[in-house]
């Protein structure tokens, strides 16, 4: 049976696979390889996922949802239609639509996967990933590290030499950074850093503010369809940036049409705080791998918002070289996956590679220091230092500090903060000691990290032997398995379009947004090329059907070539 490569993206997701001494990335419905992560809700109830859906952004933004990925191992909930959902919900969606995909592609039933996650991604996040592939009906095999999946891909594993090499992974929603060593038969991950929060999606909306300061427009004032318009067409704006000094487009806003420029040098300025945020994550990791440039083989950039000049000339000046992009920057993390998978199942066209990862985050737990007026708690004290190879295991003895004392409380945090108050929690467990002067009674805490990136904890007492292991799951922001078979359940009462229909829901969905952008005649026009396409399809005549389907996607083609950015 096989088991594929999945890049769960914040803006786009793919599946892929190797096979035949290639990596073959699984186009969907539409012939894309890439599948937009949005989700949304018909008016019949009906889930629509990638493309459509990106589509209805704009026309149904109350029904239409993107970014989720950024909400991953919270609790918070996402209305969509009246409906809410998790964020793992969302998240199982787009894997069950690639898990379809992949399904209809190969032939085959699909069962297992490795998923690529942000190096940056903490424990909470981690779980809810695996957690949304058992909604979606996968298993995971292993998680994969979204930079040391594109080192992978670009056969770092396969380099007879030493070699050190500086992965920079900037996607629409997060950015890692991983500074990666080859040596012998290991490829070996020294220092890891990023930012969960930080992405192409940022940068598109620091055009959107900057420009409703620039032409003095009350974002408040627009509608959600001209809101959602707005970042659409500042999107393309941002895109067209990375190949022209200059961009312009125009929109109806408030029953006025408005015309809007900007330059490369404004869109520059504008990412000025943006760039900021870039920059420390690599400076930290050079810092903490001690890394010297002349010491750097390659440069690789990854993520599809690692295309902007400024990505490129800022990445360029920091290591004094050109990076290397020569493989598709949204697709290289998804065909690492899937190389990583094939090496899982002992494909015996690869060089078997033994990958070792980084713990990203110090991780500890919560202790009380002592003062002149007493012993105060909130504090961190760190068992698993930042940038640990794993898997790794390391225990701490802590003692009771009072007499009499019934039992020691442990809660479990992760960050760099010395205050335990300013970093991510991720569990609480308590254990019963014997009661004893001050002291006299300890236990141990064990921190066991795998190559999943996911914690494990046991705390014991030496003098009973009383022993408890905590299971994260049962943190605050994490899904038990009571809520996972409820999201199960839940998951399967919503109708996912057919793949034989996302073509034509995809069109009309085009056409919608179209609609919605343009005005006079070319929205006329748009409208009755819907027209024609919506009674073609309620002939139920396939060949009619793709006959007309064609005229109208090549006459919208032919519109939208008219429109310049």
């Amino acid at each position: 049976m096989a088991v594929v490569g999945i890049d769960l993206g914040t803006t786009n997701s793919l599946v892929a696979i190797w096979r035949d001494g290639k990596t073959d990335v699984i186009p969907n419905a539409l012939g894309e390889k890439l599948t937009p992560s949005v989700v949304s809700l018909s008016d019949k109830g009906e889930v629509i996922v990638g493309r459509a859906a990106k589509n209805r952004l704009v026309t149904h933004p109350e029904r239409t949802v993107s970014q989720f990925k950024r909400l991953m191992g919270t609790k918070e909930r996402v209305n969509l239609g009246g409906k809410r959902f998790l964020p793992e919900e969302l998240s199982a969606l787009v894997l069950k639509q690639l898990k379809q995909d992949a399904e209809a592609w190969l032939g085959e039933v699909l069962s297992e996967a490795v998923i690529s996650v942000p190096a940056y991604f903490n424990d909470n996040q981690r779980r809810a990933t695996v957690a949304a592939a058992r909604v979606a009906g996968l298993h995971v095999e292993r998680l994969i590290n979204e930079p040391t999946a594109a080192a992978v891909a670009y056969g770092l594993h396969e380099d007879a030499a030493e070699a050190q090499m500086v992965v920079v992974d900037l996607g629409g929603g997060t950015l890692d950074v991983s500074i990666l060593e080859k040596f012998d038969e290991l490829l070996e991950v020294h220092a890891s850093a990023g930012d969960s929060f930080l992405g192409g999606e940022d940068f598109t909306h620091s055009i959107v503010t900057q420009l409703a300061r620039k032409y003095s427009i009350d974002l408040t004032d627009l509608s959600p369809q001209e809101r959602g318009g707005l970042y659409r067409f500042s999107d393309k704006v941002k895109e067209s940036l990375s190949e022209n000094q200059a961009a312009q487009f125009e929109m109806k806003l408030a029953e006025d049409t408005r015309q809007f420029e900007i330059s490369r040098d404004e869109f520059s300025k504008w990412s000025a705080t943006l760039m900021e945020r870039f920059s420390a994550p690599l400076e930290r990791a050079i810092r903490d791998a001690k890394l010297k440039r002349d010491d750097v083989a390659d440069v690789i950039l990854v993520g599809g918002a690692s295309r902007m000049p400024i990505i490129k000339n800022y990445v360029g000046r920091l290591f004094g070289r050109i990076p290397s992009s020569n493989l598709d920057p949204d697709q290289v993390v998804g065909m690492g996956a899937a190389i990583q998978a094939a090496m899982k199942a002992r494909n015996k066209e690869l060089k078997e590679t033994i990958l070792t990862d980084v713990c990203p985050y110090s991780l500890g737990v919560n202790v009380a220091q002592e003062f002149q007026q007493g012993y105060q708690s909130g504090f961190f004290d760190v068992i698993l230092q930042r940038n640990s190879v794993i898997p790794i295991s390391r225990v701490s003895r802590y003692r009771t500090v009072a007499d009499n004392q019934p039992k020691l409380s442990f809660g479990i945090f992760q960050g760099e903060s010395r205050l335990v108050k300013n970093n991510i929690y991720l569990g609480q467990v308590e254990i019963e000691v014997p009661t004893a002067a001050a002291g006299e009674e300890c236990a141990d805490v064990r921190f066991t990290y795998n190559v999943n990136g996911i914690l494990e904890v046991i705390i014991s007492v030496p003098s009973t032997g009383e022993e408890k292991i905590l299971v994260l799951q049962n943190s605050p922001n994490q899904l038990t398995d009571e809520e996972i078979a409820v999201s199960l359940e839940k998951i399967a009462s919503y109708r996912i379009h057919p793949r034989e229909s996302a073509k034509n829901i995809a069109l009309l969905s085009e056409a919608e947004r179209m609609y919605s952008e343009h005005l006079g005649y070319e929205r006329d026009e748009i409208q009755q090329l819907i027209y024609q396409f919506e009674y073609a399809l309620e002939s139920q005549d396939p060949e009619h059907v793709e006959a007309v389907g064609a005229r109208v996607k090549a006459r919208l083609e032919e519109i939208k070539s008219g429109f310049v950015f």
